[in-house]
């Protein structure tokens, strides 16, 4: 894979690489969500993502709190446009591809890499991870997709909180239990305990080993760092202001997406010409 400079940029390369990745995906967001309201019915809205504010309202329109509604799942898109270079290599900077990577599934040389940028507080979030991932079992099985998580806490302290356990599972290998655990609690609208000792409790009930670990590990500095550049990461270099957010292959889709919607865009990814 390609891989972005390992030296600090410049302020003038950096803001460049900014804009690139920023204004690339914007675009292949647009060529996707054009696609989808072409072909799809009449009354068809893509997603889009948005701000911190009031709760998510559902209809298919993008709320204003951090979480991107859902949009229409009826179209076929047609062949994607050719990559830019330089955004192909930017997005290809942020795949991990580790065999023992405890925060992703599928193998390492899936035909797709999907990106998936989440907030545990996020109810269009936990519709994704309860009504559309179970539905994608079968591309991880045959290796045509990769899925790869990432922490983006847009949502305030209990997301920023739910993001440290979650590292703190990761470090005793019960990322994927933590994250089926509190998304479909999440999605019962029975949301778990974002505080210290609820946590715990979350711990206890997937099978964590070492409980007192898990809460030095929740609450060390280094966690409390690493959340906190991952938001940075997604934010402000990515410019992902809404959650849920993916990148599918080499298309930026903001907003919850059904499982039909996600085998267009994974065909049409499989189909892009120098992907």
């Amino acid at each position: 894979m390609t891989e972005l400079p390992s030296t600090p940029p410049t302020t003038s390369n950096r803001s460049m690489m900014i804009a690139l990745i920023v204004m690339g995906l914007t675009v292949i967001a647009l060529v996707i969500a054009l696609l989808i309201t072409q072909t799809g019915k009449d009354d068809a809205v893509a997603p889009t993502p948005t701000h911190t504010g009031a709760p998510a309202q559902p209809g298919g329109q993008a709320s204003p709190n951090g979480q991107s509604a859902p949009g229409d799942s009826t179209a076929t898109p047609a062949e994607l446009p050719a990559l830019d270079p330089q955004v192909k290599a930017l997005v290809e900077g942020k795949w991990r591809k580790s065999e023992d990577d405890p925060m992703a599934v599928g193998k390492v040389d899936a035909d797709v890499v999907v990106q998936i940028y989440y907030d545990f507080r996020c109810g269009y979030c936990a519709m994704g991870a309860v009504e559309t991932e179970p539905k994608l079992k079968h591309y991880l099985d045959d290796g045509t997709i990769r899925i790869e998580y990432h922490n983006l806490p847009v949502l305030g302290p209990d997301s920023v909180m739910l993001a440290q356990a979650s590292v703190a599972a990761v470090n005793q290998g019960k990322f994927l239990n933590f994250h089926s655990f509190v998304f479909q609690h999440q999605y019962d609208k029975d949301p778990v305990s974002a505080t210290e000792d609820g946590l715990v409790e979350v711990a206890k009930q997937i099978g964590v080993p070492d409980l007192e670990k898990f809460r030095a590990d929740m609450l060390a500095q280094e966690t409390v760092d690493a959340v906190e550049a991952a938001r940075v990461e997604g934010t402000q270099r990515l410019g992902i202001t809404g959650t849920p957010a993916f990148i599918v292959g080499y298309s930026y889709i903001p907003g919850f997406i059904p499982a039909e919607t996600m085998d267009q865009v994974i065909a049409a990814e499989l189909a892009r010409p120098g992907a």
